[in-house]
């Protein structure tokens, strides 16, 4: 019965860590313009989409206008073990809306906006029922969206500020099969879904935004997010039904996860009325993913399950991006622009939910402006270094290329 008792305490307290991954699922894009620039946009924030990348920005925007779109993410993921198997994850398309609105109300010297975008994207990965991977991870999602209204003010003409509060809203899927052989039987199911949501800031300061040079800082707060958690346990073994009270069994949790704070600062450089050169630096807070406490609220003490602290040991990360933008003609825009993300997963916490990896992002865009109509397009690839690990939960090597393709269209009132 002992031995009993530790395999059902393992299977539930393995799949709340494979479950509680917040990496980010690749590099998330609030924009189409921003995207072909990787992300470089903190100095230069012309569009809408500075209600996300510095709000002071959208103190520069005359009248009122729309920016709206989607970004589509798809990718592939290869796990090598030790003997040479491999295993592929299942392609997936992942969609991750942006929608903005802003106004300066007739008011000479301030603006409002209002943004619906995901802030640490929306994406997942899964394996096979029979893989390689199937005992660690067979499915794992997240998705995160915010509303944002946000306020900025010209201070003088050569420096803006904004500031916004946000909602931001949760949700995580995760599954595994449990390995049932040494009880004669086949394989189980463990299936977790959970939500919840938590209030933060951001802030922004832009200076010279018309200038041949500006400079851009922006910060957005940490969040505490409480999820409230359903987990079942599927087709169980008969030699655990005396702990279960059946092969299947339902019970409820909940946790906080802290969200992690991002400071961006940047310059972009205009040499000519053609060209715009932006860099940036992207700090991301991910450390305060250190320990996650789970209080589960029926539990099971015949089985010896009852309330837990999971270790993570997350590490805070930098983004290093360049971004370009050239005038073909007054009407007609290209872009390029690279970014190197570093990874926050340490070794001995990766797992296939996220075999996180160091980041090379190369994007290309395009901008096509028609009277009051604005059209944007993107696409970046993101090459993954390899990883291996050898750690309690896996043993062999990740290799993994993601692929991010977006519109957005705009319109001036």
């Amino acid at each position: 019965m002992v031995e009993r008792n530790l395999k059902l305490y393992g299977i539930v307290l393995f799949a709340f860590f494979l479950f509680c991954n917040l990496a980010h699922a690749g590099t998330p894009i609030h924009g189409a313009k921003a995207g072909g620039m990787a992300a470089a946009f903190v100095a230069v924030c012309d569009d809408p989409s500075a209600i996300l990348h510095n709000p002071a920005g959208i103190a520069n925007l005359e009248g009122t206008r729309l920016y709206g779109g989607v970004t589509a993410v798809t990718g592939s993921v290869e796990f090598e073990n030790p003997s040479g198997q491999t295993e592929e994850a299942d392609d997936k398309f992942y969609f991750s809306p942006h929608a903005y609105a802003t106004s300066d109300l007739n008011f000479e010297k301030m603006a409002f906006g209002l943004g619906l975008y995901s802030p640490f994207g929306i994406g997942g990965r899964e394996w096979s029922d029979d893989g390689l991977t199937r005992y660690l991870s067979t499915e794992n999602l997240i998705s995160t969206v915010s509303v944002n209204p946000v306020f900025a003010y010209r201070i003088v003409p050569q420096a803006f500020i904004g500031f916004g509060v946000f909602y931001l809203y949760t949700s995580n899927e995760a599954e595994r099969m449990i390995d049932q052989s040494d009880l004669g039987f086949t394989d189980g199911r463990f299936s977790m879904e959970g939500d919840g949501g938590g209030l933060g800031y951001n802030l922004g300061l832009l200076l010279f935004p018309e200038g041949k040079v500006s400079f851009g800082i922006a910060y957005r707060s940490k969040v505490d997010v409480d999820q409230n958690i359903d987990i079942r346990l599927m087709n169980l073994a008969p030699a655990l039904h005396p702990l279960t009270g059946g092969s299947g069994v339902d019970f409820d949790a909940e946790t906080s996860l802290e969200f992690p704070e991002v400071l961006s600062f940047g310059i972009a450089c205009r040499p000519t009325n053609s060209l715009t050169l932006a860099l940036e630096l992207e700090w991301t807070g991910w450390s305060r993913f250190d320990r996650v406490d789970v209080d589960l609220q029926n539990e099971i003490p015949q089985a010896g399950i009852s309330d837990f602290v999971l270790d993570y040991d997350y590490d805070d990360t930098w983004f290093y991006k360049i971004g370009i933008d050239y005038k073909l003609t007054s009407e007609l825009s290209i872009r390029a622009g690279y970014a190197y993300v570093e990874n926050p997963v340490p070794g001995r916490t990766l797992n296939p939910a996220n075999p996180d990896a160091d980041q090379h992002n190369f994007s290309l865009g395009m901008g096509y402006t028609k009277e009051k109509w604005h059209f944007d397009v993107f696409y970046m690839a993101d090459k993954f270094e390899k990883r291996s690990v050898d750690n309690e939960f896996v043993n062999g090597e990740f290799e993994t290329f993601g692929h991010f393709a977006g519109l957005s269209i705009g319109y001036r009132f």
